[in-house]
Order: C-alpha cells, then structure tokens, then sequence
C-alpha cells in the first residue's frame, strides 16, 4: 500500500492528511486527524515539509465526498473492506461513534 499527503477540504477548512491508495491506485483510506511536519532533525522536517508541498500539485479531496475503494493486500487478497479513516496509532479503522478526548 502506498501514501501521499492531500490537501481535503473540510466544512470550508483546508487540512492536509495521509492518504493511502490500493494497488490500483486508488484511495482506500485516509487518516482521520490532519498531519503536520515532523521530524527527529531539521533535515527530516525540511524533507517532510516537502513532501506537503507536494500535496498542493493535487485535486483537492473534499470530506465526506471521497469514494473509498476495497483495500488489496499482496497478491491483490482483499485485506480490508470499509476502512476509510484510519488512527494515528496504526492501520486500524477510527470508530466513528467514538468520542473525541
């Protein structure tokens, strides 16, 4: 499964989140908090501010439109149906009943 950062468009607000294709190219997931540069040297934050650059030369995504396609895991086995937003924590799907702390 491959990422880039997107800019997605949320109640007139512009974030930028990960994005995560299938091996199709299309979008199967994305994080559900925005992103922001990080890195553990400046040179790290400098590559991965970058990389958000990049998000700009992009369709802007707009929330609650984007069409979530099956994720395909190696060998093209289905892995994942219905995973669209995605915690931090990992590759697991964000409950959207939870409540925010």
């Amino acid at each position: 499964m491959v990422w880039n950062y997107r800019v997605i468009e949320h109640k007139r607000v512009f974030y930028i989140h990960e994005v995560y294709y299938n091996e199709d190219g299309a979008i199967c997931a994305i994080f559900e908090d925005p992103m922001h540069p990080h890195g553990t040297s400046l040179e790290e934050l400098k590559r991965d501010a970058e990389h958000f650059l990049l998000a700009f030369n992009k369709p802007v995504l707009k929330k609650g439109k984007i069409k979530f396609a099956e994720m395909v895991g190696i060998n093209s086995k289905p892995v994942g149906r219905g995973i669209k937003y995605m915690r931090r924590t990992g590759l697991e799907p964000a409950d959207p009943n939870e409540k925010k702390r």
